[in-house]
């Protein structure tokens, strides 16, 4: 389930059924929920990265949708504030919680490969039946670790912007902001990722620390290694700058299966041990 920008439902249609909904037709609620269900769910994910916590707050979420929906009024359409609501929910949930370090990933590296049981591990996890190490995969997993060092309405401003494709005005709108200050948190947040893509990854940057992609790659047997991403690259002819680089992996990011791709095994493993890690710090 890749995360790309979100699909359109025709107004008069979804008018229609949100009508229905709140006179109390149960068909029309599932109707007019169900095709958010899954990027709903990959945005909540990508957001708190635990996969539990992600399934327990999208119930919280549908439980407030359903609660709520009388009262909904049409001021932004239906995505805006269904996503304005599981934005919220995972607004207070990262509040509870810490930020990360920027180089948590460079850490839990560096602990596994010192802990050969672990390695062994997570090499049994790597040579499962339908698992391979997909690069993309693991770049938007990536992606996410770091967005998680950020404060959390910077966090919120990345993703709902650039990788699910709300304007700034609804992407404000959700945020309960204005777009001036919605602006300044998708810039600083944008900001602080290029600066520690700079000094952190390898793909990116041959000064980089971070080599997670090419080793974990070389761990899992040949059958299972996927595809080869040498490099990032920007449009040909195009030089290469923080910014550019940003946006071409933000659109790695977006078109990657990292909730329930054929890495997913690893991925779930790392965020937990991660979370695990930083909350104890």
């Amino acid at each position: 389930m890749a995360v790309h920008p979100l699909p359109e439902i025709a107004l008069q249609e979804e008018t229609q059924l949100v009508e229905k909904a709140q006179q109390g037709d149960s068909l029309a609620f599932g109707s007019l929920l169900e095709p958010w269900r899954k990027p709903l769910f990959g945005y909540i994910y990508r957001m708190v990265m635990l996969r539990q916590d992600a399934e327990d707050l999208l119930q919280d979420v549908l439980v407030r949708v359903l609660e709520g929906i009388r009262t909904y009024r049409g001021e932004a359409r239906f995505k805006s504030w269904l996503f304005g609501i599981a934005t919220h929910v995972c607004l207070d949930h990262l509040r509870a919680k810490k930020r990360w370090h920027v180089d948590a990933q460079a850490i839990g590296e560096k602990e596994a490969l010192a802990d050969p049981p672990r390695v062994e591990g997570i090499t049994a996890l790597m040579q499962q039946p339908g698992f391979s190490f997909e690069i993309r995969e693991h770049i938007a997993f990536c992606f996410s670790c770091i967005a998680r060092t950020l404060p959390p309405e910077e966090q919120a401003a990345l993703m709902l912007k650039e990788v699910l494709g709300f304007t700034g005005e609804e992407a404000a709108g959700i945020l309960g902001v204005s777009e001036p200050v919605f602006r300044h948190r998708l810039s600083a947040g944008r900001a602080k990722m290029m600066e520690d893509y700079d000094g952190l990854c390898a793909l990116i940057n041959k000064a980089g620390v971070c080599y997670q992609c090419s080793s974990l790659q070389q761990i899992a047997d040949e059958g299972h290694r996927g595809a080869d991403l040498v490099q990032i690259e920007v449009a040909p002819g195009v030089a290469m700058n923080a910014e550019n680089l940003f946006d071409a992996r933000l659109a790695i990011v977006r078109d990657a299966d990292l909730e329930t791709g054929r890495t997913r095994v690893v991925h779930d493993l790392f965020y937990s041990s991660l979370a695990a890690r930083e909350e104890s710090r």
